[in-house]
C-alpha cells in the first residue's frame, strides 16, 4: 500500500504561515527558498549516471528495481538501450521476509531526485528507510537505518549475457566472499562486482537461483559450500546469473552498503575502497545541488491535483538528467535526448531547453547555444559525443531535424523574452543564421520550395503525409513540399528578423523580413478551399495530398496563417479528441492552434488530458511488465501499452502544458502575461491553484482563485481578476522583490 501523501489542509496550512493575508490580498513579495520538495512520490525512477554516454564512455543506467536499484549496462535493453544487455547487477533490501515491494505493508519514496532516492519501507512493525546514491561513476551507494525488530536481508544480483560481443574469453559467473566482502564476478574475464557492508554478516548464500536467494532473505542463508565459491557457466549469447543473500543480525540499527564495479577485482576494490571514503561528502554535494535546483524551480501549491503536483517533479527531474557535460566533439553542455544511448537532436535539445527554462533560464540558453555552435554540420546533423551521425537517409544524406521539429525558434524567442542576453544573441546567431541558409542552399525545390529529405528528418518517422517509403524512415520525400516546413521556416525567419535588428544588422534585418514574406506566401499558398484547411503538395501527383494531420496546423500554431484561415480551422481545431495527442510535438502544435484561434477552453481541455494521462503514469505505485518505468518522464503517452524510451526529456513537455497552456505563463521583455486556463470542470469557487518559480532574478508565486466565470491572478503583491483565458499583464518591476 501507499504511504498517507500531502493532504490538501496541510497545503492550506504552510500557504497560511508563508503568506501574510489580508482579506484575499498578499501584502508580502515570498522571498524563501525552498529545499526538494518531499512528498510521497512512487518507488520506481532512476538514479543519474552523468557520464554515461553511446560510444565513448559507456557507464549504462541505474534503474529501479524493488528495494533496490540495479546497473542496466550498457543500457536498458528495449527502445534505445537495444535488445541485449551485457549485464545487470545490483541490489535490493528485504525487511522480515518481505523482499518484492507488493510484499511490503508500506512502501514510499519521500525523495526522488535524479541525484538521491529515499524508500520508506514497513512490515510487520519494523521500518527501514534507505537512501540511495551513485558515487563517482561506479560505486552504488546505499545507506539504511532500521527501527523494529525484524530480519534485514540484502539480495545481490549480477546476472551477464556470457561473451556478450562475440569474443571468446568467457564461461560464468563466480561468487565468493574475499577479505569479508563479496565478490560477483566473471569468469575468465568480465567485470567484477564487490558487496561491502557497515555491519557484520550473520549469514550468507549464493545460488543461480532466483527463487532461492528469496527465501534466503526471509530465513537464515546456509552459507558457502566447502570450496568457499559458487559458479555458474553457460555458452556464447546464453545468460547467466548468481545471487547472493546477506543477511545480517537482530537488532540492526544502521547499514551502509557499498557495491563497487570494476574490470577487474582489484579495481573494483579500489573503487570501494574510495567510495567508502567519499560517500558522505558526495551526498551532502548531491543534496545541496537539488537544494540549489529545487530554489528555483517551478513547485505546484494549493488545490492541484497530488499526482500533478509530483508529475511535475518527476518532469522536471527527468530533464536535469538530460543536460550533460562537456564530452567529445561537444564543447559546451549539451542535451542528450533521452539516457539510455545519449545523442544531440535539434528538436529534443530545444524542448529539452524550453522547459528548463522554467528551473534555470541561463542553463537552457547555454544548452541551446552549444546545440547550434558545436554541430559538426551546419543542418546541426543527429550525432553522438563521437562526432558520428546516427540520421543517414537511405541514399546516403546526412540529416538532422528541420526547423519544424521542435519549433526550436519559437523556444528562440521564448529564451530571449525571458532572459534577455544580447551576449547570448550574438553568440548564437552566426549559427542560426548558417542553419537556415543551408537549408535554402540543400532543402530548396526548382521552384523555391522547402522539402524534407526524407521522413526523419521531419521528425515524423514514416509518417502517411509522405505517401509510400519501402526503405522506411530514411525513404528519399522530397517530392512532398510540406505545410508545416514552411511555415515553420517563415516564423524561423521573423524571430531572425527581431534579433538582427536587437543586434543592430539592419541589412540582415530587412533580408530576414523578405525571407518571412515569401514563406508567409508559400503557406498561404498550401491552402485548399475544397478541404477548407492546409494541405501538403505532392508534386508527382501534381496535387494535393489527402492526408490530414494536426501538424498542418502548424501555421496557426505559429502565427504565420491569415487571419482568415484562423475562423476557417476553427471547427477542425475544436473537434480534436486529446486521445490522439499522444506524441509531445502533436499535443503542443494542437494546444497551441487552439490558443490562437481563441478556443482557449479547449486548449485547456487538452492540456489537462494530456497531463492527466502522462502524470497517472508517472505516478503510478505499481510497475507493470508490458509499460514502461514510472517515475520518469517518457518518450510519448499513449492511452494503454508502452510509452517508448524510459527517461526522455520531450516527454516532459507537460510542464509546458501546464505552467504556459492552463497558468498561462508567457514572458515577455517588458512583463509577465498570465493567462489563467483551467479546464471549466476546475472552476469550483474558492480553489486556489498556485505555483512558486523564479525568474528574472525574483522569486514569483502565482496563485490563480477560481471562481466560475472568472479567475483572480494574484503574483508576489500584485493582484488582478480577469475572465478565464484573458490576459493579465504584470511589469516584471512591479512583481520583483
Amino acid at each position: 500500500m501507499r504511504a498517507d501523501g500531502w493532504r490538501k489542509s496541510a497545503w492550506r496550512s504552510m500557504l497560511g504561515s508563508w503568506f501574510s493575508v489580508l482579506g484575499s490580498q498578499f501584502l508580502v513579495c515570498y522571498t524563501g527558498a525552498m529545499p526538494f520538495p518531499v512528498d510521497d512520490y512512487t518507488p520506481h525512477g532512476y538514479l543519474n549516471t552523468p557520464t554515461h554516454t553511446r560510444n565513448l564512455s559507456p557507464r549504462g543506467v541505474l534503474r529501479s528495481y524493488g528495494a533496490g536499484f540495479r546497473w542496466h549496462y550498457p543500457a536498458h535493453a528495449g527502445m534505445y538501450g537495444g535488445r541485449r544487455e551485457t549485464y545487470r547487477a545490483g541490489f535490493r533490501f528485504a525487511l522480515g521476509g518481505a523482499l518484492e515491494l507488493s510484499e511490503f505493508d508500506v512502501v514510499s519514496s519521500p525523495y526522488h531526485s535524479m541525484n538521491l532516492f529515499t524508500l520508506d519501507l514497513s512490515h510487520g512493525g519494523a521500518t527501514l528507510h534507505a537512501t540511495f546514491h551513485l558515487v563517482g561513476e561506479h560505486a552504488l551507494c546505499a545507506s539504511a537505518t532500521v527501527q523494529g525488530e525484524a530480519r534485514v536481508a540484502v539480495v545481490v544480483e549480477y546476472t551477464r549475457t556470457v561473451a556478450a560481443s562475440g569474443e571468446w574469453g568467457e564461461s560464468g559467473l563466480v561468487g565468493r566472499i574475499v577479505d569479508g566482502d563479496l565478490v560477483l564476478q566473471s569468469f575468465e574475464d568480465g567485470d567484477a562486482f564487490v558487496v561491502h557492508a557497515s555491519q557484520p554478516l550473520a549469514d550468507i548464500g549464493i545460488t543461480p537461483d532466483p527463487a532461492l536467494a528469496a527465501a534466503w532473505a526471509a530465513a537464515q542463508a546456509p552459507g558457502l559450500p566447502g570450496e568457499g565459491f559458487v559458479t555458474v557457466t553457460g555458452q556464447r549469447g546464453e545468460t547467466v546469473a548468481l545471487f547472493a543473500t546477506l543477511g545480517f543480525a537482530m537488532p540492526c540499527e544502521q547499514i551502509d552498503l557499498y557495491m563497487t564495479r570494476g574490470k577487474t577485482l582489484r579495481m573494483a576494490q579500489h573503487r570501494q575502497r574510495a567510495a567508502r571514503r567519499t560517500a558522505a561528502a558526495d551526498r551532502a554535494r548531491k543534496q545541496a545541488e537539488d537544494d540549489a535546483f529545487w530554489a528555483r524551480a517551478p513547485i505546484l501549491e494549493g488545490d492541484w491535483p497530488d499526482h500533478w503536483r509530483r508529475g511535475l517533479v518527476y518532469d522536471l527531474e527527468t530533464l536535469r538528467m538530460m543536460v550533460r557535460a562537456p564530452a567529445g566533439i561537444y564543447r559546451h553542455i549539451w542535451d542528450a535526448m533521452q539516457i539510455q544511448a545519449p545523442r544531440v537532436v535539434l528538436a529534443e535539445a530545444a524542448i529539452d531547453a524550453l522547459l528548463l527554462a522554467y528551473a534555470d533560464p541561463a542553463l537552457a540558453q547555454h544548452l541551446l547555444l552549444g546545440t547550434f555552435v558545436d554541430a559538426p554540420e551546419p543542418n546541426v546533423p543527429c550525432s553522438r559525443e563521437d562526432g558520428s551521425y546516427n540520421m543517414v537517409a537511405a541514399d546516403g544524406t546526412v540529416c538532422g531535424t528541420a526547423p519544424e521539429w521542435g519549433y526550436p525558434w519559437l523556444v528562440l524567442d521564448w529564451l530571449a523574452n525571458l532572459r534577455p542576453n544580447r551576449e547570448w544573441l550574438a553568440n548564437i546567431y552566426p549559427a542560426l543564421t548558417t542553419y537556415l541558409h543551408w537549408w535554402l542552399e540543400n532543402r530548396r525545390d526548382a521552384d523555391g520550395w522547402l522539402v524534407y529529405a526524407c521522413s526523419w528528418e521531419s521528425g515524423q518517422d514514416d509518417s502517411p503525409r509522405f505517401g509510400e517509403q519501402p526503405l522506411g524512415g530514411g525513404h528519399p520525400v522530397r517530392h512532398v513540399r510540406p505545410v508545416d516546413l514552411q511555415a515553420a521556416f517563415a516564423h524561423a525567419c521573423l524571430i531572425m528578423n527581431n534579433i538582427a535588428r536587437e543586434l543592430g544588422r539592419a541589412t540582415d534585418s530587412h533580408e530576414w523580413l523578405a525571407l518571412a514574406e515569401e514563406y508567409v506566401t508559400r503557406t498561404d499558398a498550401l491552402w485548399q478551399d475544397a478541404f477548407n484547411r492546409y494541405a501538403d503538395y505532392d508534386t508527382r501527383a501534381g496535387g494535393p495530398t489527402g492526408v490530414d494531420d494536426v501538424m498542418l496546423l502548424a501555421p496557426v500554431a505559429l502565427g504565420v496563417a491569415r487571419p482568415e484561415r484562423h475562423n476557417a480551422l476553427r471547427s477542425a481545431i475544436a473537434q480534436i479528441d486529446p486521445d490522439i495527442l499522444t506524441w509531445p510535438m502533436f499535443a503542443w502544435t494542437a494546444t497551441e492552434a487552439a490558443l490562437r484561434a481563441g478556443l482557449t477552453d479547449h486548449a485547456a481541455e487538452l492540456a489537462a488530458a494530456v497531463i492527466d494521462r502522462a502524470y497517472t503514469f508517472w505516478d503510478a505505485h505499481q510497475a507493470h511488465p508490458d509499460r514502461t518505468l514510472p517515475g520518469v518522464a517518457c518518450e510519448y503517452w499513449p492511452l494503454d501499452g508502452r510509452c517508448g524510451g524510459e527517461g526522455y526529456g520531450w516527454g516532459a513537455l507537460t510542464t509546458h502544458l501546464l505552467l504556459h497552456v492552463l497558468v498561462g505563463l508567457t514572458p515577455e521583455r517588458e512583463q509577465l502575461i498570465i493567462r489563467p486556463d483551467l479546464p471549466p470542470s476546475w472552476r469550483i469557487d474558492g480553489r486556489m491553484y498556485g505555483v512558486r518559480l523564479h525568474w528574472r532574478h525574483a522569486p514569483l508565486r502565482v496563485f490563480i482563485e477560481a471562481h466560475p466565470d472568472s479567475a483572480v491572478v494574484t503574483i508576489n503583491s500584485q493582484r488582478v481578476e480577469v475572465a478565464w483565458g484573458e490576459e493579465a499583464a504584470f511589469p516584471w518591476e512591479l512583481i520583483s522583490c
